[in-house]
């Protein structure tokens, strides 16, 4: 006799921290509901699947803030961090050496004075092109351009209309990871020259 099906969870914030916890990527709330109501289809009136259907956007917001509350609050080693309006759990810093251990992963890339200057320059004035990162810099910066663009810290998001059409530089979802921004705001003002 093989044991019974444990019941479904009888909470929203928790079937959202599952989701959360089983998604490949991360997510918005917008997926989170779009996920409830298609769990939904076909469910009998009264259950969870359909009561948590009719989640709103801000009932889901509400509950993403109350588990990033909670996890913070008791230490979990986790929490819930939002990168340009999407979700998802993340170790904490303090526990990066143990989990690269047990994944066997090498620390994360140490980026260069000089790349870091130049990402700098990028985020706060994308779209922007190689050459204007060059004048407020003052050198030539092909070389570290490249490999911000091998990191997937910056990416091309247009063209000049300048002559020869250059390439404009941006950053990338992984720039806001890696420096646990949630959006480009989060950046404050601009350092002065």
């Amino acid at each position: 006799m093989s044991d019974p099906a444990p019941p479904p969870p009888d909470s929203l914030q928790a079937v959202i921290g599952a989701m959360l916890f089983a998604a490949e990527e991360p997510l918005t709330p917008e997926a989170l509901r779009k996920a409830l109501q298609a769990a939904a289809q076909g469910a009998e009136p009264g259950t969870p699947a359909a009561d948590f259907a009719g989640a709103s956007l801000a009932q889901i917001r509400g509950y993403l803030a109350d588990i990033a509350a909670t996890l913070a609050h008791n230490d979990l080693g986790l929490r819930l961090c939002e990168e340009g309006g999407r979700f998802s759990f993340r170790t904490v810093p303090a526990a990066g050496p143990w989990v690269r251990a047990l994944v066997k992963a090498a620390p994360p890339q140490r980026l260069s004075r000089a790349a870091l200057e130049t990402l700098a320059v990028i985020a706060y004035r994308q779209p922007i092109s190689r050459a204007e990162i060059e004048s407020v810099r003052g050198v030539s910066v092909d070389h570290t351009v490249r490999a911000l663009l091998e990191l997937d810290l910056i990416r091309a998001v247009g063209r000049s209309e300048l002559p020869g059409r250059p390439f404009l530089y941006g950053t990338t979802a992984s720039f806001l990871e890696r420096f646990g921004l949630r959006s480009l705001q989060d950046l404050g003002p601009a350092p002065e020259a």
